[in-house]
This record gives C-alpha cells, structure tokens and sequence, in this order.
C-alpha cells in the first residue's frame, strides 16, 4: 500500500481528542488554550509527515527529484550526459600554403559566437581548403548557423572572412531528466544481455550526441547489426558517430558486422487552401500552422510514414481554420523512395492560401 501522510486538520483533529479522552472537561475550543497549543504540535508533526513522503518518493525513480533521479542512475552506472557543441565545416580562402593552426578562434559575424578550429588546415594551390570548426559554446542553440565568420588572427596571407559550408550541426543539450530516466527504467527492466536488440540501442543512448536510436538487426545479412542514430538537434556530427562505434564494439561480447550511421533526411514541404472563421488573418494563421507542421513532422523517427490525414487534421485544428483542402502532398509520403536508405522525414515550409 503506497504511504499517505495524515493532514494538518486530521493531526490536530487526534490530539484535541486524545486531549478529551483525557480530561473530559478540557477546554478545546478554538479560542483555548489546548487549541492553540494542539495547533503549534500538529503543525510541527504534518512537517515531519511531509518530509517522510518526500522521502518515501525518493525511494523509487520513476517518483525521485531530479537530483535523486541522477544520483541512483550514476550509482546503476548511467551518468548523465552531457551537453555537446556544434561543429560545422568551413572554407578558408588566400595564398597557396598559409596554414591556419589547429584552436584558432573564429567569431560569427551574426551571432558573435565563438568557434575553434579542430585541426590545421593548409590551403591548397587553388587558394582554398576547408576546416572543421566546434563552437564554444555548448548546446543546441548553435546548429543550423550558416553565413560567414571572421578569423580572429587570421595568419598572413589568408583572408580574415571564411564562410560555412553548409550548417552546423551536432550540438545537443543536456539530457533531459526524463530521458535520463527512461534510460534508467530500461536498465532495471532489460538487463545487459551481451548483444540483445536492446542492448544495442542502450549502448548508442550512452553516448554524448545521441537522443534516439532505432537498431536493426540482419539488415545486411546474418550476423549484421545496423544502428542508426539521431540527436536532438538533427543528425549527429561524424565525431559522435564515430565515438558511438567504437563504445558499442567495447561493450559488445558477440561477434557481430556493426554499422553505425545516420539516417537520410527527407524535408517535406506542405501546401494547403483554407476557409478562415470571421475576424481572423491568413497571416497570423499561417505563423500557428507553421508551428504546428514543426511540431507534427518533429515527433516522426526514422523509417516513419507521414500520412496525409495527420496534416489534414493538424491544420483543421488551427484556431480560425473552418475548412481546409491539403493540395501537396498528394498522398502519404514514405521516408525514402529507395529501400537501401533509412529515410528520415523532416519539417520544411508549410504555405496556406484560401479557398476560393
């Protein structure tokens, strides 16, 4: 039977009776003397009460605080992971054979955030090279930078502005205590069996960068394990794919053909005629849509189908939206055409317009 703590009104309740019980004609009036004194100890007695609650739901996980919660998953051996920056390529330009030393400090012109060069780069003859950058600051808040940077000391001979190639990506936020969490459930519940489907997918979750895992066993044959990894921000960056291989082959004790990798974005566009309610602006109805296509699409993993219907109602949802006609796309859409690629469908634009 789950502990239930006794209120403040019950305690004081017993203790005026017990006062009675005793000495039939005491005063216990609300005024008296017993009262005031009964109320001071029932409220230091549902203190103590409350504190054996508190402790009772630190007994169990699923009911802990958060500090709680950390504390007995490091003790199971599941830490907390932590934070990651984003990373992204960048291309340098100059004279032929400058070098741009490995830690030096590039700023977004934008955002003024500051990057760090993860290697040396030594342009080529064409005047060119690119170089992988990590942003100082760790988090999500980074990825999807594009634009250009500016090189703090930039070395004699190459050009102060480098521009990204593409957008960063990588970065990640501290896990949540809920994943943290569910992490924890599942070690108590599944326990390491040495090469189990689920063991594979524990490992990756193991690893800084990883927020979601989908294995797939004998993909490519027997003997094959296929592990597919994702983040929170997106796709993981190679250096995350590459630490979660080599963590997977430490804790694996079968022989197996591991590949770790990520999967194949598909972004989806989304167009749609709707019949407005009175008083409401196609303007403002298309910034609530938008939100809601990000927020419909986010919760897709790899390999999910996105079904027509789920955008239909989606928008018939939208405050304002009486009617509505989704004319793109023409059917449900499969996360990717070709059966050799794990498709991954993403947000892109979703445009209204209005029904004549």
């Amino acid at each position: 039977m789950a502990y239930s703590s006794p209120s403040l009104e019950s305690i004081l309740a017993n203790i005026l009776r017990d006062i009675r019980n005793l000495q039939p004609e005491a005063d216990i009036g609300t005024d008296s003397d017993n009262y005031v004194r009964s109320a001071a100890v029932a409220a230091a007695i549902e203190g103590l009460y409350q504190k054996l609650a508190w402790l009772y739901r630190q007994i169990f996980p699923d009911t802990a605080d958060e500090e709680e919660v950390v504390h007995a998953a490091a003790i199971r051996g599941v830490p907390r992971k932590d934070a990651m920056a984003a990373t992204g390529s960048v291309e340098l330009k100059g004279v032929p054979g400058v070098v741009l030393l490995v830690g030096a400090t590039l700023r977004h012109v934008v955002t003024g955030e500051q990057f760090t060069a993860k290697s040396s780069a030594t342009l080529g003859t064409d005047g060119k090279t690119k170089v992988v950058v990590k942003a100082q600051t760790v988090g999500s808040a980074l990825n999807h930078l594009t634009g250009d940077l500016v090189i703090t000391s930039p070395p004699l001979g190459m050009d102060s502005t480098a521009t990204f190639v593409g957008e960063t990506t990588g970065g990640v936020d501290q896990e949540k205590v809920e994943s943290l969490l569910a992490r924890l459930l599942d070690i108590i519940q599944k326990p390491p069996a040495g090469g189990a489907d689920y063991d594979y997918a524990r490992w990756a979750k193991e690893v800084d960068g990883v927020t979601d895992v989908l294995v797939l066993p004998k993909r490519r044959g027997a003997g094959t394990v296929d592990v597919i990894i994702t983040a929170s921000g997106g796709l993981p960056s190679a250096e995350v794919i590459a630490n979660c291989l080599e963590y997977i082959l430490s804790q694996c004790s079968v022989i197996a053909d591991i590949w770790v990798y990520v999967p194949t974005i598909r972004t989806v566009n989304s167009t749609a005629l709707v019949e407005l309610a009175p008083g409401y602006l196609l303007a403002d109805v298309q910034v609530a849509a938008q939100k809601a296509y990000d927020a419909l699409l986010g919760t897709l993993k790899p390999r999910d189908m996105l079904k027509r219907s789920q955008i239909e109602a989606m928008i018939n949802n939208l405050a304002g939206v009486v009617d509505r006609l989704v004319t793109t796309p023409a059917g449900n859409v499969n996360a990717s055409d070709d059966p050799a690629l794990i498709g991954w469908i993403r947000p892109g634009t979703l445009t209204l317009g209005l029904l004549p």
